[in-house]
């Protein structure tokens, strides 16, 4: 068996290294012997299959005008793949994309996938945090945000977790889970510096196609290097 994962719009949103993210997965089920069928899709293109792991990242307001139309195409289909259970991993821009609405100006508004049941308001003024770290299930998630951007969250709507250092959401929490679809700030690329949620996504994922994911010592190599990285960010957070 294998597991395939699917990012969207990779040629309008890798505005913070996001394609990592996909990387990040495919490497890890690499590493415990699972194959992995990596493909993209872009404006205009078939969305194809049903995949096992949808991602997709961030860009420019400009970006997202620009993909407004053929998202409204391709959202019952994503909708529908959420509600079937598979894993989305939605960062920045993308997962504003995959809101209800984005209020870009007082004379835009633009409507999402309607996957995470949030909307965001594009005028606030821009943030760019170094060390960004969030607290919540997964421990200490961190990495950088770059938006400018309030997102609500629906009543219900659980987030990620609560904001130790930045901004996130713009009320103290960050990000939004909704079934197995997980939306955040959080760039870095996020699965990359946070081994942690990319396993927990990867097992998601592999509970639906019937695979076993097991952790070797290429694995514990790989996050050794990837624990350096982290203390890096991790020294910058206030004391």
């Amino acid at each position: 068996m294998s597991v395939a994962i699917l990012e969207l719009y990779s040629a309008d949103l890798a505005l913070n290294g996001d394609t990592g993210n996909r990387r990040a997965l495919a490497r890890r089920l690499e590493l415990a012997g699972i194959e992995v069928e990596q493909r993209v899709y872009n404006r205009g293109e078939k969305l194809g299959i049903m995949p096992d792991i949808v991602v997709i990242g961030t860009g420019t307001s400009s970006a997202q005008r620009a993909l407004a139309e053929d998202l409204a195409a391709i959202s019952p289909q994503l909708v529908e793949w959420a509600k079937a259970g598979v894993v989305f991993l939605a960062a920045g821009a993308g997962f504003h994309l995959l809101g209800r609405e984005i209020r870009l100006d007082d004379s835009t508004v633009l409507s999402g996938a309607g996957i995470f049941d949030i909307t965001v308001d594009a005028n606030a003024a821009r943030v760019v945090t170094e060390a960004f770290g969030i607290d919540g299930q997964f421990g200490l998630l961190i990495g950088t945000e770059n938006h400018s951007a309030l997102t609500t969250l629906a009543a219900g709507v659980a987030p990620i977790g609560a904001v130790r250092n930045g901004v996130g959401n713009g009320d103290g929490l960050e990000g939004a889970v909704v079934g197995n679809s997980y939306g955040t700030h959080l760039h870095g690329p996020a699965l990359v510096l946070n081994p942690v949620f990319a396993d927990h996504l990867i097992g998601l994922a592999v509970a639906r196609t019937g695979d076993t994911y097991v952790k070797n010592e290429k694995h514990d190599e790989l996050d050794a290097t990837v624990a350096l990285a982290r203390e890096i960010l991790i020294n910058k957070l206030p004391r």
